[in-house]
């Protein structure tokens, strides 16, 4: 969420108020995705700043509880720490409790299982620190272990096995670049190398670039307005190859293979220029072309991708945060996509998770916003 309270929401506020009077109002059009209305789960009102914080990942999903049912858990930026919604099954969560008191500002979070007990634990990141929270496996979690760190424009932070020893490590934004923060195995973290741009960071993604099967990053530049793109070397360090331009003040960045060629693309969320930008990897560490959809949402803050039709053919949706929409685009398989429709959401919407949340085999969307509250889209495609 690009919070009222962190400097990139002000900017990025006072400079949409201004062109929303000039782009029309593109009205809801099903097309071969479709969803359901939403339907809230209020947060059970004991959190009054509930919503992600200044981050492109603020929410993520997993079965924390072990019921086998989707969980959410969400950053609370204004809060004492992240907190965790257990699904009914049914696209509705229960209220929510704390994942942990650690203090106000961590406004990113993700999860994996880093102590290899086969339950999923979480990663937050705050101005200063990052905090690990073991899952106790019944929807409770330890005191976290924090570890200091800077953030960069915005907080985001990834868990991935970029060192290839079977343990998943994680990855934080730094003011300069993406800090690798090396797995002991027991979910102890210890700073590795940081991976380092020319300008300020406002968000990366993980994903396969090349065909080495390593992991690779790509991070988005805010000074050059640039994804780069750097490929792992499999000890948690990364060299930097292609770049490509990206839309104005690109919020996030996700990598998908939107053409089937094997090597993961990257598509962004642009906020300042209101467009989504869809970038062809060259498969090696490259870009051989960029695909952009103008006008595609008032306020892109963040993005996500899931096959929503079936088709074998990768889609994305999207968050925009001044009319309250989740903007859906369907992927062509040529490494295009076009805008499918727009859904009501709850209000100031910010980084939607897809997954099953109601158990019928088909991807659903799930996003929190500012008012206390989550909205489900059942996808009926």
């Amino acid at each position: 969420m690009r919070n009222s309270l962190h400097p990139r929401g002000v900017v990025l506020a006072a400079a949409t108020a201004a062109l929303c009077l000039t782009i029309p109002s593109v009205a809801h059009a099903a097309g071969s995705i479709n969803f359901a209305p939403k339907v809230d789960s209020p947060s059970g009102g004991q959190f009054p700043s509930w919503g992600p914080g200044p981050s492109p990942i603020g929410t993520v999903t997993a079965d924390f509880n072990g019921d086998g049912k989707a969980d959410i858990v969400a950053a609370d930026f204004s809060g004492a720490g992240p907190i965790l919604m257990t699904g009914k099954g049914d696209g509705t969560f229960n209220a929510g409790t704390r994942v942990g008191d650690v203090g106000n500002g961590y406004g990113a979070v993700a999860a994996g299982d880093l102590n290899g007990d086969g339950k999923p634990d979480v990663v937050a990141q705050a101005w200063t620190f990052l905090a690990v929270f073991l899952n106790n496996g019944n929807g409770t979690f330890k005191a976290a272990k924090t570890y200091p760190t800077i953030e960069g424009a915005q907080q985001e932070v990834i868990v991935a096995d970029v060192n290839g020893d079977g343990k998943p490590d994680a990855l934080s934004l730094l003011p300069a670049g993406v800090q690798t923060w090396i797995n002991k195995g027991d979910g102890t973290l210890t700073a590795g190398a940081a991976t380092t741009i020319p300008g300020t960071p406002g968000a990366f993604t993980v994903g396969k670039f090349n065909g080495d099967n390593k992991i690779d990053i790509a991070i988005n530049n805010d000074a050059l307005q640039q994804v780069q793109v750097f490929t792992g070397d499999g000890d948690g360090s990364f060299t930097q190859r292609g770049s490509s331009t990206s839309g104005l003040i690109t919020e996030d960045i996700r990598a998908g293979d939107f053409d089937g060629d094997g090597i993961d693309d990257i598509i962004t969320a642009d906020s300042f220029s209101f467009s989504t930008t869809l970038l062809v990897s060259d498969g090696q560490g490259g870009f051989k072309k960029t695909n952009r959809v103008n006008l595609s949402g008032l306020g892109p803050t963040s993005i996500a991708v899931g096959d929503f039709n079936a088709d074998g053919k990768l889609d994305a949706c999207m968050s925009a945060v001044l009319n309250s929409k989740m903007v859906i685009f369907t992927g062509k398989g040529d490494g295009s996509v076009t805008k499918d429709g727009e859904f009501d959401v709850t209000s100031q919407p910010q980084t939607p998770v897809v997954a099953d949340f109601d158990k019928d085999g088909k991807p659903d969307i799930v996003v929190a916003g500012s008012a206390n509250a989550v909205s489900f889209l059942k996808n009926i495609s």
